[in-house]
């Protein structure tokens, strides 16, 4: 009764003081809630340490790009205020690995979660840091010069953000693994490494763009200028949600093919 209590308390502080920190939208809230509840409830610390690691980290940081930079957020669909998508695309899928695990305990589960979480911190880290500062940014697909924050574009600076990003996550959860420390870091850096690149592949072929039908910039977003924008490449229900969702689960299971190979 206690822990279910405990849970609870923790799930409604976590969300109240993302909300009021203007980390999350109020919907954003109520998902982080939902996760909470499970990630907490059924995980205990050793689950919930890396995806509130992320979480805490990621969304200052993007309020300190969004005060570097904040024109980038043209380009993006929404801005540094998370929504309930944007938090079940991070972390859905580390969501109900942590309900698997609870019916079939098993240490390869919490490895594919704590690289599906590294995966969407590097995939986040990549962005916020890649357009912090002003640095040529390419096509993931071609190398062609492309604008900071296009989909599927990469730089120098970003994708060591993106590294750094899965490092700390891969740190702060040593103390949960049974697994050799190296090899650890090992499965899971790499893991988030290749995560982060089918992110920006999926971002560059098929994630939905649209170009403004006023201002003419190419956007995410399906309405810019208070009018719809017109779709010019990717398709329409391929959204960044969508695409960071799908690169979590690949970075996950990726550490499982690691783990087959070595």
């Amino acid at each position: 009764m206690s822990h279910i209590l405990l849970t609870i308390v923790f799930s409604v502080l976590i969300s109240i003081l993302s909300y009021k920190l203007k980390f999350l939208t109020k919907s954003g809230a109520v998902a982080v809630f939902m996760l909470a509840i499970f990630i907490y409830g059924i995980g205990g610390l050793r689950w919930t340490t890396p995806i509130l690691t992320f979480f805490i980290l990621s969304s200052i940081l993007s309020k300190i790009r969004k005060n570097k930079n904040i024109l980038v957020d043209e380009l993006f669909d929404k801005n540094s205020k998370r929504d309930a998508m944007q938090v079940f695309s991070n972390g859905g899928f580390g969501c109900l690995l942590v309900i698997i695990n609870y019916f079939i305990p098993s240490e390869l589960l919490f490895i594919v979660f704590v690289s599906s979480i590294a995966t969407v911190c590097a995939d986040t880290w990549s962005t916020e840091i890649g357009t912090m500062f002003k640095t040529k940014t390419f096509n993931i697909t071609n190398f062609s010069s492309v604008m900071q924050g296009t989909s599927g574009g990469i730089s120098f600076v970003g994708t060591a953000g993106g590294i750094a990003g899965s490092i700390i996550i891969c740190l702060i959860s040593l103390g949960y693994t049974y697994l050799n420390y190296f090899s650890f870091v090992l499965i899971v850096v790499s893991s988030a490494l290749f995560g982060n690149i089918m992110d920006s592949i999926l971002g560059a072929l098929f994630q939905a763009q649209f170009k403004c039908s006023r201002c003419g910039i190419i956007t995410e977003r399906k309405k810019h200028c208070s009018s719809d924008s017109i779709l010019v490449k990717g398709y329409l229900w391929m959204n960044n949600d969508f695409v960071n969702f799908t690169a979590s689960i690949l970075g996950g299971l990726f550490s499982i093919i690691f783990l087959l190979l070595k």
